[in-house]
């Protein structure tokens, strides 16, 4: 039995909005944390923030390192053998 509020489940994702002290949907296993409202007000614009800055960083950090892997392998002389050509 858990009182009146919001509680999410990580791992599946699920939130469920709880209007009086009742139990959580799932089996016993699952765990759901307590969401605080407030909190989520502060987290949810900074995790946004956070995304929308590092998708592009791991954009560039894949782009170089498959560029920079694939001019290595020419620059050795490994590009050019019928094995390992793609």
């Amino acid at each position: 039995m858990v009182g009146k509020g919001k509680y999410y489940n990580p791992f599946s994702g699920t939130l469920a909005e709880m209007e009086s002290a009742d139990k959580l949907p799932g089996n016993g296993e699952e765990r759901f944390f307590k969401v605080n409202t407030a909190t989520m007000v502060i987290i949810a614009p900074v995790a946004t923030l956070l995304f929308v800055v590092l998708l592009p960083v791991a954009y560039v950090a894949s782009f170089t390192t498959l560029w920079g892997y694939k001019l290595l392998r020419l620059l050795l002389g490994m590009g050019h053998t019928p094995a390992l050509r793609h």
